[in-house]
């Protein structure tokens, strides 16, 4: 048995499994392939499309390989009316990308989301798995700095 199916197995006796077997399989990969598509329809019992459905629903699942650090740069209302889009825009230009966009040395992922949960600091982004309030260009190329 592959090691996509023995994570993917371990899931599917618990109720609502396929969400955490979703979190697995991109903690695993990187992303979710075809093939970890195909495996978990079969494994849940689900055609393809409707695990594709899940997995497209939510911002935290990714069809293709993400950077080595993602920045998730909060999009919501509350950090709009803080310059979250003027962050996005000087951030597009500093790495070349657009939104979705990989760098070619697959360092840096660019994304917007929608709501980080921190609205009181805005604006809010998220790098891998930490979120920075009262955001700006250089505290973000600092926090990159810090952890490369």
């Amino acid at each position: 048995m592959t090691k996509l199916r023995e994570t993917i197995k371990s899931f599917t006796q618990i109720e609502g499994g396929l969400m955490p077997a979703l979190h697995a399989v991109q903690e695993m990969e990187g992303h979710i392939s075809k093939n970890a598509i195909s495996e978990l329809a079969q494994a849940f019992n689900y055609s393809k499309a409707e695990v594709l459905d899940v997995l497209t629903y939510y911002d935290d699942f990714t069809l293709e390989p993400s950077g080595d650090h993602v920045i998730r740069v909060c999009g919501a209302e509350a950090c709009q009316s803080l310059n979250s889009k003027k962050l996005t825009d000087q951030l597009i230009d500093h790495f070349g990308l657009s939104l979705g966009e990989t760098t070619k040395d697959s360092k840096i992922t660019l994304q917007e989301v929608f709501c980080l949960g921190n609205c009181a600091l805005g604006p809010s982004v998220m790098i891998n798995e930490t979120v920075i309030g009262e955001a700006d260009k250089n505290k973000i190329l600092n926090f990159l700095e810090d952890i490369e």
